[in-house]
C-alpha cells in the first residue's frame, strides 16, 4: 500500500509548489557529502544552504529551475543520494590503506626517470622535440 502524501512529506519541513525544505543533521552527513550531493543537483534545481537553529543541523532548500519538477520526488533523491554519499565515504575511509599501497607499488616498479635523456640544455633538443 502507497502511502499518502502527507506520510511521504513527514520528514519535510517546508513543501510548496515552488520549493521544499528540511534539515540536515551534519552529524550523520558531513558538510562535504551534503555538498557534494547540492552540487549534482544544480542542473536541475537552485540550492541554498544555511544553518539550522539547532547545533549540528543544515537547512536545504530545494527550488527547481523548471516549474514542472516535482519537489517531493527530488527530496526524495536528495535523501538517497546523501545516503550514497555517506556510504561512498565510509568505504574510501576503510579501502584507504590498501589503495595507497597498490598505487606505491604501481609507482614503484615505474621507471618514472627518463635515463635516455643526457643532461644538457633545452635548447639543444636531445628529444627532437621541436622537429
Amino acid at each position: 500500500m502507497m502511502a499518502d502524501t502527507s506520510e511521504r512529506r513527514a520528514w519535510l519541513k517546508h513543501v510548496s509548489d515552488k520549493c521544499v525544505t528540511f534539515e540536515v543533521d551534519t552529524r550523520i552527513y558531513s558538510l562535504e557529502a551534503v555538498f557534494r550531493v547540492c552540487y549534482a543537483y544544480t542542473e536541475r534545481c537552485y540550492l541554498f544552504l544555511a544553518p539550522a537553529t539547532q547545533e549540528a543541523v543544515v537547512t536545504v532548500r530545494i527550488t527547481g529551475k523548471q516549474h514542472d519538477l516535482d519537489l517531493d520526488i527530488i527530496a526524495g533523491e536528495f535523501s538517497n543520494a546523501l545516503i550514497d554519499e555517506r556510504v561512498r565515504r565510509d568505504i574510501a575511509t576503510e579501502t584507504m590503506t590498501i589503495r595507497e599501497l597498490i598505487v606505491a607499488q604501481a609507482f614503484a616498479e615505474a621507471d618514472l626517470i627518463d635515463r635516455t635523456c643526457s643532461e644538457g640544455s633545452y635548447v639543444d633538443d636531445p628529444k627532437g622535440i621541436t622537429i
